[in-house]
């Protein structure tokens, strides 16, 4: 006896809906289990999204590109190479790439993370003002205590003008010549801020020339960063691939059998 042709059509309906929805899971949890290789870094999973990880595997700002196997990243309209990752502990080492071989980039930008996932590491990290445009300090001798923070003076072509620049490694305040500085800096046609790593301090304060201000530069800075790390780690541990839903901007731990709001 044939069921009714309600019955098969129902029955038609479950069968066609079921598989649909565990192929759909199963191809999340298969696509956020590739990582991206890129060089020297290798095994690079969530936060993290790009090349072979669809952006629902990562978080929103974690995107990462290959160029020349050196991994890349922009954040706020700048671009950092990734020298290094730290999943444990949500560190970001990165540095300009406007500025890894020339500290006379075209176009001047400050690095900013306002509004992002990101801050600096300030227990490894400080701030460098790099000044440009700017007259002679003919009345600091470079060499004296007093001035203390502030380089001798580096030279650029800019646009194909010769500009002289200067750097602060520390608020003017901290400074005994603060008035001469102020008066010479404040007159400088741009200013650029850029961290970098609070060990290259000294060598940049006591021997202050255009080699070292580069090498620091190269070297980077720290960057923390938050990205729903501990709900990954419960959804690691229970068998599943971290995401984010696209639609609900939520975290997704990726399973075989579904997908779930954290393992």
């Amino acid at each position: 006896m044939m069921p009714p042709p309600w019955f098969i059509s129902i029955l038609t309906m479950i069968l066609s809906l079921a598989p649909k929805s565990m192929s759909a899971n199963d191809e999340n949890a298969s696509s956020c289990s590739a990582r991206i290789h890129c060089g020297d870094m290798q095994d690079i999973g969530y936060p993290f999204w790009g090349l072979d990880r669809p952006e629902s595997c990562g978080y929103p700002g974690f995107r990462l590109n290959c160029n020349d196997d050196n991994p890349e990243i922009t954040i706020m309209s700048a671009t950092y190479r990734v020298l290094h990752i730290n999943t444990s502990s949500q560190l970001l080492q990165v540095a300009r790439m406007d500025y890894t071989e020339s500290i006379c980039p075209t176009y001047l930008l400050n690095s900013s993370f306002n509004s992002t996932p990101f801050a600096y590491n300030r227990e490894s990290t400080l701030d460098l003002w790099l000044f440009y445009g700017c007259h002679r300090l003919t009345d600091v001798q470079n060499n004296s205590t007093s001035t203390q923070g502030i380089s001798s003076q580096f030279e650029c072509t800019i646009n194909e003008t010769n500009i002289i620049g200067y750097y602060l490694t520390r608020n003017v305040s901290e400074t005994s010549f603060d008035t001469v500085i102020r008066n010479t800096l404040g007159s400088c046609n741009y200013s650029v801020s850029i961290p970098v790593m609070s060990s290259e301090v000294p060598s940049l304060e006591e021997i202050g020339n255009s080699d070292i201000l580069e090498e620091a530069l190269s070297l980077g800075f720290e960057l923390r960063w938050s990205a729903n790390d501990s709900m990954c780690k419960s959804c690691e541990d229970s068998g599943g691939q971290c995401g984010h839903d696209l639609i609900t901007a939520e975290f997704t731990c990726y399973c075989s059998d579904g997908s779930y709001p954290r393992d």
